[in-house]
């Protein structure tokens, strides 16, 4: 099976860095006040643990951004993602019933938008990243052949 071809926009990694650091902030912050009461926390514990959530959050993020891809074929969408582990999601055209577009208030932020992908067993797949125009134009294409038999 060939990578699939298509890439997210350039914006969404900005988008990642700015939610996976909050998220070790929160996170650091969260143990130092768990650990200031208890009096075991060296003063290098709470350096250490800050170090460690910012190399995460700056060493991951761009592993995750170039393994997100995705095509959609003649039968089939195709995504391929994951950080430390690749997961291919592989989605027949005549298995989704609908595709619809999202943008949360982070999406708006950076004015991007997420296509979200369902069959009947729920969603099914979800392209983060994408440009408004790209989105929409993705969502009209898998609407016309959506729930068609493609064999």
């Amino acid at each position: 099976m060939s990578e699939p071809s298509r890439r997210l926009d350039r914006r969404v990694l900005y988008m990642w860095w700015l939610i996976d650091g909050v998220s070790a902030l929160v996170a650091v912050v969260a143990l130092w006040i768990l650990w200031v009461p208890v009096g075991n926390l060296p003063w290098w514990g709470g350096a250490a643990m800050a170090v460690t959530a910012v190399v995460l959050a700056a060493v991951v993020t761009p592993i995750r951004f170039r393994r997100w891809r995705y095509e959609i074929r003649q039968r089939d969408v195709l995504i391929s993602r994951g950080a430390l582990f690749r997961v291919l999601t592989l989605i027949p055209l005549d298995r989704i019933q609908f595709a619809e577009t999202r943008q949360g208030p982070v999406d708006r932020l950076f004015r991007l938008n997420q296509l979200v992908l369902y069959t009947a067993a729920g969603r099914a797949g979800r392209i983060p990243g994408l440009d408004p125009s790209e989105a929409e134009a993705l969502r009209e294409e898998l609407s016309k052949v959506v729930g068609r038999p493609t064999v």
